[in-house]
């Protein structure tokens, strides 16, 4: 008994002093997350998710390391009351996740798609123009500017637009093509921050549980304790 108390109290003090590094390293990590802060940006808050995912482990093992060795119960209590916090933020986070990454793929659709639709509309209304003066009309009313001689003959004009609507239209069927690829990868990366998030938010939530069971006994024999006082006094 004399050793296993000897190695109680070289140990505690162990587990409770590298518990405080460790959340006191993993708060300066996360803090640096939202530094810049860039709220409301779909990539941003993406990221943040994904980083915070990520260094999940060290604010959980320092938590553990804490509650094993702290032996004020106060503190104890209030760690107990920290890992349910915890647990809810990240399982919190999970919507974020979604939320933010269906807004980075509609985005890039969206900006492809009305790319695509303005170039189809000058293409157009510019290949029903015929004479110089509804080519030069179609080029007013787009407000295009060609890098060309200003006496240069307004169906050249009109023939160097549609041949760099023609590339133009190319880049962005590569780049659709590009953007599918990134939707695969993305939704790669949201299954596997999606599933991160739900194993930290459920290992804190194991955490209070396990934790909150102890605080409650602790309290009931306190009342028990009490309770029994005036009967000893009697």
């Amino acid at each position: 008994m004399a050793q296993s108390n000897s190695e109680d109290f070289w140990f505690s003090p162990l587990f409770r002093i590298a518990g405080y590094v460790l959340l006191a390293l993993s708060l300066l990590d996360i803090i640096s997350v939202f530094i810049p802060p860039g709220f409301t940006n779909p990539a941003w808050e993406f990221q943040m998710a994904s980083h915070l995912v990520e260094r999940s482990p060290v604010p959980l093992i320092g938590l553990v390391f804490l509650l094993i060795g702290e032996k004020n119960f106060k503190i104890f209590k209030f760690l107990s009351r920290a890992a349910l916090v915890a647990g809810i933020l990240f399982l919190l986070l999970l919507p974020l996740i979604v939320s933010s990454a269906w807004r980075i793929h509609e985005g890039g659709d969206r900006q492809i798609a009305q790319q695509s639709a303005q170039l189809q509309s000058i293409k157009q209304q510019l290949s029903q123009a015929q004479t110089d003066r509804e080519i030069t009309d179609t080029l007013s009313r787009f407000n295009l500017r060609i890098n060309a001689p200003k006496a240069q003959n307004p169906q050249q004009l009109k023939s160097q637009i549609l041949a760099g609507i023609v590339n133009s239209e190319k880049k962005f069927q590569a780049q659709a093509a590009q953007n599918t690829a990134n939707s695969l990868n993305l939704t790669k990366n949201v299954i596997k921050t999606g599933l991160g998030t739900l194993i930290a938010g459920a290992f804190f939530l194991m955490v209070w549980r396990g934790t909150a069971n102890t605080v409650k006994g602790s309290q009931k024999s306190k009342q028990k304790l009490s309770n029994n006082l005036p009967l000893v006094n009697e």
